[in-house]
């Protein structure tokens, strides 16, 4: 039995056996957390195991609704949908904590939700652009804070942080893009390539800091300005949220 077939009937067996409430996204009262340091600039990343009580409550809502679409505007590679405010509601209601403890100097945290989507990778390497193939930040804004969810098997591939190497830059802001942005333009210029794939480890242009794996209801938070990439598995790249690399991703601005 192959991975996608696996999944598919472990998310109908338990959604059975557990009678599972249509798009419930409570949180488990057992979620594990733990936190790392990565790089030189030793940026948190926050690790939540076994985040949702009912995860495949997710899968429920990503085949049903409205359909996966790209954005031309974007250069996430493959298709989105919105996700219900409930979700990222219930996860910073719980880790309200967690992130002004990690995240924040002030004692109290308020926290503004600026995204919420599901995401599907569905681009060949074959088609992706130059910027899709290297690894990009979110915004320059430290006190913004990104998450990924994963609803796939470890296979699909977790997600990894990168340093650039000619600058050492783990982490963007204002400044620094003035001199990165024409540095690794002019380097991804000099390689001279005719097709890009997906990062996945050390290149000639990048080092990677750290490695995070993809697990079924792990979900991992980070300040939106590090650099990083998915680590994508090929084998993945399918538009059947049961069966491909599905992840919910969120974007918060905390203080």
């Amino acid at each position: 039995m192959n991975t996608a077939t696996s999944l598919v009937s472990q998310i109908a067996k338990s959604v059975a056996e557990n009678n599972v409430p249509q798009f419930n996204f409570s949180i488990n009262p057992n979620l594990k957390i733990n936190t790392i340091y990565v790089g030189n600039e030793q940026e948190p990343v926050v690790i939540v195991d076994d985040l949702l009580n009912f995860p495949e409550a997710i899968i429920q809502y990503a085949e049903t609704g409205f359909p996966f679409k790209a954005d031309a505007k974007d250069f996430y590679p493959g298709i989105r949908k919105p996700l219900a405010p409930s979700y990222a509601e219930n996860i910073y209601r719980e880790l309200m904590q967690t992130m002004w403890t990690v995240f924040s100097s002030k004692s109290t945290v308020n926290i503004k939700l600026l995204s919420s989507v599901l995401s599907l990778t569905t681009t060949a390497p074959q088609d992706l652009r130059p910027i899709q193939s290297v690894p990009h930040f979110d915004g320059f804004l430290a006190n913004n804070i990104a998450s990924v969810h994963y609803f796939c098997e470890p296979e699909c591939g977790g997600t990894s942080f990168y340093r650039h190497k000619t600058t050492g830059f783990e982490t963007m802001n204002s400044q620094r893009i003035q001199h990165y942005a024409p540095t690794l333009k002019n380097e991804v210029i000099a390689s001279n390539k005719s097709t890009y794939d997906y990062i996945n480890g050390d290149t000639d242009i990048f080092e990677r800091t750290a490695s995070i794996d993809a697990k079924f209801n792990r979900a991992i938070f980070y300040r939106s300005n590090i650099l990083h990439s998915a680590n994508v598995n090929k084998i993945c790249l399918n538009e059947k949220p049961a069966e491909g690399r599905l992840t919910a991703n969120t974007l918060i601005a905390i203080d």
